[in-house]
């Protein structure tokens, strides 16, 4: 059993960037998208500039469909809530159907401001870690002063997840087999039957950490409290130019809300 984790390999520009120009991008991200949470029309270019990089690494498409599907879902419940808290605030677009929901400019702007402050990060935090090994990530954050034991723990996290899915998809597919109603269309049922699903993974993922558990005791796991690294990250030229045209783009998305700046006004004016 391989602990790959969410990691793509691919042949990118974004996969050849230093795991500190990937760390401090989504940082970047996260302030941009804090800066404009009250601004959809701004925000939207944060979005923008992270679904370029996804196209850039050139992540498998149904990790790209699951993402764009997911976000419409998000956005269409996330603009309906704003939109029914701002409904007498600014112009009237219209009305929503079936909701009854008086959408204004300003609560479209505030609702798709808020999605993104959402969808920004964690599409992002996608990126990085489909582009980026867990021992580079690893590397790269304990430069900075993270412990090292933390960062084990969170990326095998990471790189047990595709492990869990597998499980449950294989001891679905045996319960289903042997008769069992794992999906049935009652909802209680689906609920009693489920035991019959998480217990046996459970007791496999268990078993598949006490045998790490082993393996990291024999080899001496944080005996040494100094680490070396086989493969060092190396920084270039190619991160140095990606740096600054990230800190540039950012940052003149953060001072433009700062000063109090919005595309959509600035369009309709």
């Amino acid at each position: 059993m391989a602990f790959t984790g969410l990691y793509v390999e691919r042949r990118s520009i974004i996969h050849r960037l230093d795991a500190r120009v990937k760390l401090i991008w989504f940082l970047l991200v996260l302030a941009a998208s804090i800066a404009a949470q009250w601004d959809g029309s701004v925000s939207v270019f944060v979005y923008i500039s992270i679904i370029i990089g996804l196209i850039l690494a050139k992540i498998p498409i149904k990790r790209a469909i699951l993402i764009i599907a997911y976000s419409i879902v998000f956005l269409i419940i996330t603009v309906l809530v704003w939109a029914a808290m701002y409904q007498d605030e600014g112009v009237v677009i219209g009305v929503v159907p079936l909701a009854n929901i008086r959408l204004t400019d300003v609560g479209l702007l505030v609702g798709t401001g808020k999605f993104f402050l959402i969808v920004n990060p964690i599409t992002m935090f996608l990126l990085l870690i489909t582009t980026t090994r867990m021992y580079d990530l690893q590397e790269a954050l304990v430069k900075i002063g993270f412990p090292y034991k933390f960062l084990f723990m969170f990326t095998l996290a990471l790189g047990l997840l595709p492990a869990t899915f597998n499980e449950f998809r294989n001891v679905f597919d045996v319960q289903k087999s042997r008769g069992i109603e794992v999906d049935s269309k009652n909802p209680v049922k689906r609920i009693v039957y489920s035991v019959s699903v998480f217990v046996p993974v459970i007791i496999r993922m268990m078993s598949y950490v006490w045998d790490l558990s082993i393996v990291l005791y024999a080899r001496g796991f944080g005996a040494s409290k100094k680490r070396t690294y086989f493969f060092p990250l190396r920084w270039s030229r190619a991160d140095t130019v990606a740096l600054i045209i990230l800190v540039l783009f950012y940052g003149l998305i953060i001072a433009l809300k700062i000063a109090g700046f919005s595309t959509y006004y600035a369009v309709v004016r």
